[in-house]
């Protein structure tokens, strides 16, 4: 994965040290040139051909020292690799003046200029060892027109000192070689060392701002937490302190009541939009994709705000689309639910529009939410994405809103694979977008819209309820009995395990996830289930409470097909949950749903993988009447006792 960074720093390292030498090797170059002249001056066999080579050889010196000062002026001007092949070129010109020249030594009278020529480039080569041995292309251009054509013409001599020479040259010529390959993996090591060291160096710091910016988000999240927290927890301890005033009149108590009502409410918001963030962040937020008519999904967000735009003077448009998508319509409702309610906060006048723009897609397109409200800033774009973080809210006003719900909805969109998109300017509105997959209209299993009343009543039911706290576990039986349930409470597997073996068929098995001992609901339920199926009853309904937000046994478990509730779970919710579980569990069986059930055989509950998509749009439907039942919000879905708070 690194191989070209530490390529690219092995380049930038060759480039340095291969002209940090140049100017030393002008002035070398012109020593030698200046001693050969001198040895041949006395007879110099053929002059102009003499003037001509060493001519070239000083050219050839002189614009190495211009492409070094090119260099040092204009680093940029090309890349590493390419002022590599800039001085491998220079050592092409360069030294092949000073090794062809040793032809005229073999043409002097004078026997002894051969080997002062040699012993002269054999100088030359120790020098292009030292510096330029440790790049395999300037050595190669620059050593080989040194020395080779000396030890061809001592050859061809056919004298015998002179092949000895030729033969010294030769291994001269093989151990350089040999010792600059050793040269050059050094270096490699070295530079690659240094690479690994600087990567190390720029992954801890990044990893040390990473820790810093978390450790100053999660301060900030913490004090606009509890800021947000404590405002209605210490409205509700004056007001119930203001409860005993024994000169209070009934009016006033009425009163104070729908206060602490309002601010339980406020604070019961927060605390779900808060986990509802957790979950998203911890990834236990399942995304489960459907082919659903879109039109369906704008129609359920319509009639939800529609009334609430109506009483501002606000115009909610829906543009009509006939599009399939594949999508998680639970998720995707979720985020359209807080735009719209954002977009109803901050418009005062004019219109909201929600509506699909193909944007030039043969498939798909965007789904955008426009408004003509207050609009953001251009550098509140990033903040508004922040926890906590609201436009024209700096009284932290609950009423307001606790600025969550943009955030989650960055976060939803994200995990459901797009990216959410902004425009918007002061005075001008907003508008968000984000992409949606078209989907297979033969893939629809269910409108939206349909229905899940009919199903089995919780009337007759046998439950079996596990869970190590005593009071949740009297809560649950209490709950469940008073629904019509025959209940069978255990604290854990053992007992649950007891009451099977006695006889007791349940229909359904609740199972908390932290159990006593450090056993988990999973293994709980791994040994129940295990019984029921040794037992012929296999496929019992199984719902397993958690307040975990972080368990990677949770992911696991939905595999399996046993459907997770994290804490807090309202009774509606909990018995819409059950009811749908059983419907589909008869459906399964091929039974008529709100058939009764058969106590002595029949296979109840359970939801295999080819039930799930079913499964995910009963399930949309439970939450949306349990939304409009119960006070708690889940991430900005409005609920009738109090509106949504989603913000910019």
């Amino acid at each position: 994965m690194r191989a070209d960074p530490i390529q690219r720093a092995i380049d930038e390292d060759l480039v340095r040290v291969l002209y940090a030498q140049d100017p030393i090797a002008f002035f070398s170059h012109w020593f030698s040139i200046a001693v050969l002249v001198a040895i041949y001056w006395p007879h110099v066999p053929s002059p102009p051909l003499f003037i001509a080579c060493f001519g070239f050889y000083a050219a050839a010196n002189c614009a190495g020292l211009a492409l070094w000062i090119c260099n040092r002026r204009y680093p940029q001007l090309v890349s590493p690799r390419d002022w590599i092949y800039l001085h491998a070129l220079r050592g092409v010109l360069l030294y092949s003046g000073p090794g062809f020249a040793i032809w005229f030594a073999f043409q002097s009278p004078q026997t002894d200029l051969p080997l002062l020529h040699t012993v002269m480039l054999v100088t030359l080569a120790a020098g292009v060892f030292m510096s330029n041995g440790f790049d395999l292309l300037n050595f190669s251009t620059s050593i080989p027109f040194l020395l080779l054509p000396s030890i061809v013409l001592h050859f061809g001599s056919h004298t015998f000192d002179r092949t000895i020479l030729a033969i010294v040259l030769a291994f001269f010529f093989c151990a350089i070689n040999v010792y600059a390959m050793s040269y050059r993996k050094l270096f490699r090591q070295v530079v690659q060392a240094r690479v690994d060291q600087q990567y190390l160096a720029e992954s801890l710091a990044a990893q040390k701002h990473v820790a810093e910016e978390a450790s100053l988000a999660k301060t900030r999240f913490f004090a606009a937490a509890s800021h947000d927290l404590r405002q209605p927890l210490h409205a509700i301890g004056l007001l119930a302190a203001s409860l005993n005033d024994p000169a209070a009149t009934p009016a006033q108590h009425v009163k104070t009541a729908g206060h602490i009502v309002y601010n339980v409410e406020a604070l019961n918001q927060l605390f779900n939009q808060v986990l509802d963030l957790a979950r998203i962040e911890s990834g236990v937020t399942q995304v489960i994709r459907l082919h659903f008519r879109l039109s369906e999904l704008f129609e359920r967000v319509g009639s939800q705000y529609r009334p609430q735009a109506a009483a501002k003077g606000l115009a909610l448009r829906i543009a009509p689309t006939s599009l399939v998508v594949y999508d998680d319509p639970v998720l995707l409702e979720r985020v359209l639910s807080n735009l719209l309610s954002n977009s109803v906060r901050y418009t005062e006048e004019g219109a909201i529009w929600l509506g699909l723009r193909h944007a030039g897609r043969s498939k798909g397109g965007f789904i955008e939410v426009r408004d003509s409200g207050i609009g953001i800033a251009p550098e509140e774009h990033e903040q508004i994405f922040e926890e906590f973080y609201q436009v024209a809210n700096p009284q932290r006003d609950a009423r307001q809103g606790h600025g969550l719900g943009l955030p989650t909805v960055k976060r939803l969109v994200a995990l459901l694979g797009g990216e959410l998109q902004l425009r918007s300017a002061p005075g001008r509105g907003s508008v968000f977008r984000f992409q949606v997959q078209a989907g297979d209209p033969g893939g629809i299993v269910a409108s939206l819209n349909d229905s899940v009343a009919g199903g089995p009543a919780a009337q007759g039911r046998y439950v079996l309820c596990i869970d190590d706290d005593p009071s949740i576990l009297e809560g649950l039986s209490t709950l469940l009995a008073r629904w019509g349930c025959n209940v069978r409470g255990a604290r854990d597997e053992n007992e649950a395990l007891t009451a099977l073996e006695g006889g007791f068929a349940p229909d359904a098995v609740l199972c908390d996830y932290q159990l006593a001992n450090h056993r988990t609901g999973a293994q709980a339920l791994t040994a129940v289930r295990g019984a029921l199926a040794r037992a012929g009853r296999g496929n019992v309904v199984t719902l397993l409470i958690t307040g975990d937000m972080a368990s990677a046994e949770l992911a696991s478990l939905a595999l399996q097909g046993i459907p997770v509730l994290h804490k807090p779970v309202t009774p509606a919710r909990l018995r819409r949950t059950l009811e749908m579980l059983w419907q589909q569990a008869e459906l399964d069986r091929g039974r008529p749903a709100g058939a009764p059930a058969l106590r002595d055989d029949a296979l109840v509950g359970g939801v295999d993988s080819g039930a799930l998509q079913t499964l995910q749009t009963l399930q949309m439907q439970a939450l949306q009447k349990d939304a409009a039942a119960s006070t708690v919000a889940t991430g900005g879905a409005a609920t009738k006792s109090s509106p949504p708070r989603a913000t910019h």
